[in-house]
């Protein structure tokens, strides 16, 4: 009997159109993968950090009567004995402007950890908050001094997010921070889930420093609603 065979055209160009799927699908499987780990090492952070403020608090005592006055003892008094983490390094500046802490986490994510104090130029400390930023990113790469200062204008909100840490703050800006751990950015946030997309400075749109994009896909259960970030004229 004669045995039918594909002829090597045939071959090639199923090869060929083959190559054309993967090719067009590829893409969208690997933002696809990036979203999924993004949204996986967000809720993660936020889990691990809080355990560690709690865990903390046990040493410590409660969280609103903390009074670190930079971001080093911070770090050394009340966070570092209780977190896991693979390295820590110091983000130094000038005078008058604050230094920070990068840690690095041990699944490839970062967080830099910014306590809030105003300083003159001599160095003396005039104001504190006894709390400031944690800014959180996904790959670590993105938290890294030379990579944040060079794109944080356009990734925030897309490899980097704000969380924001003020137990004892009692002014109204911060009354969503207020006898709380680390939770997603909202000073200054009105209460309108609306304004989470439209305020002027921190609303999550191309207009703003998206600051509050951490607070939109917290409250989507730490899911990234599609073309969450909006385009405000």
């Amino acid at each position: 009997m004669k045995k039918e065979a594909f002829t090597l055209a045939e071959v090639l160009i199923t090869i060929g159109v083959i190559g054309i799927v993967i090719a067009m699908t590829l893409p969208s499987l690997i933002e696809n993968r990036k979203k999924t780990v993004i949204e996986t090492r967000l809720k993660k952070f936020y889990t691990s950090i809080n355990q560690a403020i709690m865990m903390s608090e046990n040493v410590n005592g409660e969280k609103t009567t903390w009074t670190p006055k930079d971001t080093k003892e911070f770090w050394d008094i009340y966070l570092k004995n209780h977190i896991k983490y693979t390295k820590a390094e110091d983000w130094e500046n000038a005078i008058g402007t604050r230094n920070k802490k990068i840690v690095f986490l041990p699944d490839g994510s970062a967080v830099i950890i910014d306590i809030y104090f105003a300083e003159d130029s001599t160095g003396v400390i005039t104001n504190t908050t006894y709390g400031g930023h944690f800014i959180f990113c996904p790959e670590a790469k993105y938290c890294k001094k030379e990579v944040y200062e060079k794109v944080k204008d356009t990734q925030i909100g897309k490899n980097i997010f704000y969380f924001g840490f003020w137990p004892n703050e009692t002014t109204e800006q911060f009354k969503y921070h207020k006898n709380k751990g680390v939770e997603a950015y909202k000073a200054n946030w009105d209460g309108n889930p609306d304004s989470l997309y439209t305020h002027p400075l921190h609303g999550c749109n191309n207009n703003a420093n998206r600051y509050f994009c951490t607070a939109v896909i917290e409250r989507n259960g730490w899911t990234i609603p599609k073309n969450y970030i909006k385009i405000s004229n």
